[in-house]
């Protein structure tokens, strides 16, 4: 390449500004590079002007909307990016998210007239609601907040410390500012949004009302321009929005009662002229101060549910990409794929997910798993990172005003009296979370006494203090209750007093928790023992003995003690424990697996953990071979002969044995497809003349979800050792193309393909008639159907091919009855329309398991219970298209 000759061209002085913003009467033109922030202050401008126009203030017009854009600026500017200060890890991590692409909206429950009845199941926090919660607060079905907000002309929104008060009150001065207040029906509002607890240090020093402090608050923020003024002229013609955030960060109840009475004479007065409001508080302490007034509604955000959850996911990954590479494919793809992960670790685990119902212990997860922390095996360092976070930096940064709420405390400390209290708390009360006042205190006296301090009484006092005043994580509930903020933290403190109670002697340990093997209130807290004394304290050693002595001594009713040790296993490896632990935990787990005296559910658990530890059936790939010759075929058990032998596969097609299918681009590799196949996997089929049932298959699994099994990222279903579902009957003959070009020991005249229909009752039937492969008459013990467990209501999903040796057929080949439905080459009808598909599933009645029964499919079906299994038999020399 020549080299580039230098330019003698001299720079010109610039003239024109590197952007230039112009607005219209509706709209403004941007020319040029330029910020988020320049658009935001443009806007305003506009917005300004049109907010004004109807209106007839006693400011001049140009002062006035000058004072009112630059005051719209400001909030766009204060509060346009989610606040990560205090999240922990978030402090590390440089990032600018906006909080409207994050946004979430909440819900919450409305106070009903007195005799009105609420639900039972609520749930607050991942916890029960207390009794004092439900004399203050009679509850209904979840509505949305703006809902509440536009019904009425105030609203009262409590919630538990992170449930999003203040974020809904900052999204909602957002969207106002930014001129959206139409999306949310809140049309040409002013938003007005303060700190209660800075009104309240006002309070302190001198004698002043809501409206003078307000435009003492927003003095200065616009120059020399009259912002104060110009918001008590949007308060006289009725257009503010006023967002009064953390009544609860009033500490003095004093004060708190003045700070109540003055707002409710604002809000008396300015709310006939069309003024909203919206006020927000912990439920902790509201009780004292409750406000009544007309048309003030009261409402307590409630948990977020799995549609806010993902909802939430979407947003967070979204926007992480999108400011990593751009609006791109490749940012959309990533994003994808992180959605995909943090779901899954979530749903994992039912620990991770009650957190995850509160939107800021969710954030926090959501950046753990950014930083590369692997959830929910290592929940132990999310929980870890939850208490520091919920101790101090969060509880310090969270306040509007941005000041800290009160002194700091003692980190370390406290955690070493917040362990024994939670242990404490959850042998007196499992799985409540509530003990009584009087009783803390006391047990507070008693840790502060056998830790030599000079005054446990005092000290017993001031910690109840500080917890309550200072702290987000021991919360007081209700009068004379306390609890932690969420359940979860008291089991994982009081795993944390446990694993130090032992000393580096695993012996204390594995007596209290064999004690409880069996009650679900004390499963999380054996898991978290196990995993702290594993990964937090690095002692895998300590560790590996208590797995293994719960597998040796299996306290507890049979099989629970095992599957709880595997539990652990998972959640600490690689390094929580021993290599030999986990070798003997293994083995345990495979004879729990197979054994028919176990509760069916727990045989499921136990093989899906084997899965994920890495365990595989030695024989997984093995064929069996059924012999020539004549069988008793139907249920009228009439004679059939099949004149040849074959191989049948022992156990359905696995997971982890079609993956290697998905690994080599058995999708892309058009060889491995037939000719009708092929065009469903590339979309041509679709424009076909279809019936409405084949046109639905179609839709609801597009082109782009077409190169892999539709349930491959569900956790349970996509399990390495269970039958692949999911795959229609197209997937299932590719598969067995390209199986065919890998095994090289076939019979000539011989291929690898899916089993006729009379293939497969013969294989699960021998030659006897018998009604299921083991035998006559259902056995729960042998199968996997929905009548296959205690109450009759199935295993909740597909089970390991080798969970039920009970089951064999007399040829050896095993899950032919139950768990997963599996195609067949084999034409239902005439018109060639349906495929045949045998064996029942783990949603079907037993009756569908017989081996004589025979189903049908269309052969675009992908259900999460429809699988298959191969058979190397002779080639079939008619066209079975």
């Amino acid at each position: 390449m020549a080299d580039k000759k230098p330019s003698t061209k001299q720079p010109t002085r610039q003239t024109k500004p590197l952007q230039e913003i112009q607005t219209g009467e509706d709209s403004i033109a941007v020319a040029g590079s330029v910020t988020d922030s320049a658009i935001i202050h443009g806007q305003t401008i506009v917005l300004a002007e049109r907010f004004w126009r109807d209106l007839k203030p006693a400011l001049p017009a140009e002062m006035i909307n000058q004072a009112t854009a630059a005051y719209l600026s400001y909030l766009a500017d204060r509060h346009y990016y989610l606040n990560m200060k205090g999240m922990g890890v978030a402090d590390r991590i440089p990032l600018k998210l906006k909080l409207l692409d994050l946004y979430v909206p909440l819900k919450a429950r409305m106070e009903l007239p007195e005799g009105d009845t609420w639900k039972r199941d609520l749930s607050l926090a991942g916890r029960d609601i207390t009794d004092h919660e439900q004399e203050v607060l009679h509850f209904g079905d979840p509505v949305p907040l703006i809902a509440v907000l536009k019904s009425h002309a105030g609203m009262v929104v409590l919630g538990d410390p992170g449930a999003g008060k203040t974020t809904f009150v900052k999204y909602l001065a957002i969207k106002l500012a930014r001129g959206e207040g139409a999306e949310i029906g809140l049309d040409n509002y002013l938003p007005i949004l303060l700190p209660l607890a800075g009104y309240a240090n006002a309070l302190q020093s001198r004698d002043i009302a809501l409206d003078d402090f307000i435009a003492e608050y927003f003095e200065g923020i616009g120059a020399n321009l009259p912002v104060s003024d110009m918001l008590t002229e949007a308060l006289k013609v009725g257009r503010a929005l006023i967002l009064l955030d953390g009544l609860d960060e009033v500490r003095d109840l004093n004060i708190r009662n003045t700070v109540v009475e003055r707002v409710l004479d604002f809000y008396s007065f300015h709310h006939r002229q069309g003024n909203k409001f919206v006020i927000t508080s912990r439920v902790v302490g509201y009780r004292a101060v409750r406000p009544s007034a007309e048309d003030l509604a009261e409402c307590t955000i409630v948990d977020f549910e799995d549609d806010e959850i993902e909802e939430f996911i979407n947003h967070w990954t979204s926007a992480l990409e999108k400011q990593a590479q751009g609006n791109t494919s490749i940012a959309y793809s990533d994003a994808e794929t992180e959605r995909r992960e943090l779901i899954d670790a979530i749903h994992q685990n039912p620990g991770v997910r009650q957190l995850a119902s509160t939107p800021l212990l969710l954030t926090i997860l959501a950046l753990m798993k950014r930083q590369g922390v692997t959830l929910p095996e290592r929940r132990v360092q999310l929980y870890d990172q939850y208490v520091n976070t919920l101790l101090s930096t969060w509880n310090r940064a969270r306040s509007l005003s941005g000041r800290a709420p009160g002194r700091d405390i003692d980190e370390i400390q406290t955690v070493r009296i917040l362990a024994p209290l939670a242990l404490w708390m959850h042998e007196v009360s499992p799985g409540v979370g509530l003990v009584g006042r009087e009783d803390m205190r006391r047990k507070l006296e008693e840790l502060f006494h056998e830790r030599g301090d000079v005054s446990p009484h005092q000290a017993a006092r001031q910690f109840l203090q500080d917890v309550r005043e200072h702290a987000a994580l021991l919360l007081e509930r209700g009068p004379a209750e306390y609890g932690f903020i969420h359940l979860t933290f008291e089991e994982y403190l009081a795993a944390v007093a446990l694993a130090l109670k032992g000393q580096g002697d695993s012996k204390p340990i594995i007596e209290t928790l064999s004690a409880h093997v069996g009650e679900q209130a004390w499963r999380e807290v054996t898991l978290l023992t196990i995993g702290y004394l594993g990964i937090r304290q690095q002692l895998p050693k300590i560790a590996g003995e208590v797995v293994e002595a719960l597998v040796k001594e299996k306290p507890g009713p049979a099989g629970e003690a095992v599957v709880l040790a595997g539990d652990a296993v998972l959640d600490t490896w690689p390094g929580g424990v021993p290599l030999p632990s986990r070798e003997k935990v293994i083995q345990a787990l495979i004879e729990t697996m197979q054994d028919a005296s176990i509760r069916s559910e727990l045989r499921r658990h136990a093989g899906l953990l084997l899965g994920r530890l890495g365990w595989r059936p030695g024989d997984l790939d093995r064929f069996v071979e059924v012999a020539e010759g004549v069988y008793q075929v139907g249920v009228k058990k009439e004679a059939k002969e099949i004149p040849y032998s074959y191989f049948i596969a022992k156990y359905p097609v696995t997971n982890i044995q079609f993956a290697r299918f998905v690994k080599e681009d058995g999708y892309k590799i058009k060889e491995y497809w037939s000719e009708v196949g092929w065009e469903w996997r590339t979309g041509k089929y679709d424009a076909r003349t279809l019936q409405d049932v084949e046109r639905d298959w179609l839709e609801h699994r597009p082109i782009a979800k077409r190169n892999m099994p539709h349930y491959w990222h569900n956790i349970e279903l996509s399990n390495p050792i269970v039958p692949v579902v999911g795959v229609c009957w197209y997937e299932a003959e590719a598969y067995c193309n390209w199986l065919s070009k890998k095994i090289v020991a076939i019979p000539e005249g011989y291929e690898i393909r899916l089993p006729r229909d009379e293939e497969w009752e013969r294989a699960a039937r021998g030659v006897d008639g018998r009604e299921y492969p083991w035998g006559d008459g259902f056995n729960k013990t042998a199968a996997n159907t929905w009548d296959s467990d205690a109450t009759g209501s199935g295993l909740g999903g597909t089970t390991a091919v080798c969970t039920f040796p009970q089951g064999a057929s007399p040829e050896d080949a095993w899950d032919m009855s139950g768990n997963a439905w599996e195609w067949t080459r084999s034409w239902y009808d005439d018109e060639k329309k349906y495929r045949i598909v045998r064996g029942g599933s783990w949603i079907g009645y037993h009756w569908f398991a017989r081996a004589s029964f025979c189903n049908w499919s269309i052969p675009l079906m992908f259900n999460d219970d429809l699988g298959f299994r191969v058979v190397i038999a002779p080639k079939d020399k008619k066209s079975n298209q």
